[in-house]
């Protein structure tokens, strides 16, 4: 493990200590004002300011940069033997912000795996387990899909039977008005039934789903550390 603390400070690593950490922004426009001369630093400097810059980034929503570069630092925590930083371990935080990235634009399998690996790795977090259930109720399955388009039709067809009912059967054929009634709130109701049900059975899976996976994960780990 390199050693993270230096008696010889840069100029660029002084300004950069000059700027208010809650300044995402400014932090972010440091770094890639200096990009080409930040990886010359010694290793605890560059180090430092690329972890500011990732974090920078994740916080201000540039989520297509922050995968980009969190990948690096992700490599280099690994390669240098870096667990903590800062009284935080380094590794599991980058990986669950990097989650939280692939989350926002929308690339649920890449978060999906990135959460499995965390799971693996911390069984016990319970924020872990429940954005895993988040990220997979994202993932549409098939017959989810399926039964809100089934759904969907059947509210059409009940509306047509609406325009049908006021139209020709209350005036022409006020005999089958019960009857067309019956079928009309049956259509109705099979469709919402469909739409609540499905997404109940959908989440229900993802929740038994994710409590065997931690179960096993729990299993694992324990076997390892005896």
């Amino acid at each position: 493990m390199p050693n993270l603390t230096s008696t010889y400070y840069s100029k660029i690593y002084k300004e950069f200590k000059a700027i208010d950490a809650a300044e995402h922004l400014s932090i972010v426009r440091f770094y890639e004002s200096y990009e080409s001369d930040i990886p010359q630093l010694n290793f605890s400097e560059y180090f430092e300011l690329l972890i500011s810059y990732s974090s920078a980034l994740f916080e201000i929503g540039a989520y297509q940069s922050h995968v980009k570069i969190v990948d690096t630092a992700i490599q280099l925590s690994i390669i240098n033997n870096i667990k903590f930083y800062n009284g935080q371990d380094i590794y599991t935080d980058l990986l669950f912000k990097k989650a939280a990235s692939c989350y926002h634009l929308m690339d649920y399998d890449q978060a999906e795996h990135i959460l499995r690996e965390l799971v693996k790795i911390m069984p016990y977090n319970d924020m872990v387990q429940r954005f895993l259930k988040k990220c997979l109720l994202r993932k549409r399955p098939e017959y989810l899909k399926n039964a809100r388009g089934l759904a969907i039709l059947m509210l059409l067809v009940t509306a047509l039977l609406i325009v049908i009912e006021l139209l020709f059967v209350r005036t022409l054929m006020k005999d089958y008005t019960a009857f067309f009634e019956i079928i009309r709130n049956t259509t109705f109701g099979l469709s919402i039934l469909l739409i609540f049900g499905s997404e109940l059975m959908h989440r229900t899976q993802i929740h038994l789903w994710v409590k065997k996976f931690v179960v096993d994960c729990k299993l694992r780990k324990g076997r390892r550390e005896e």
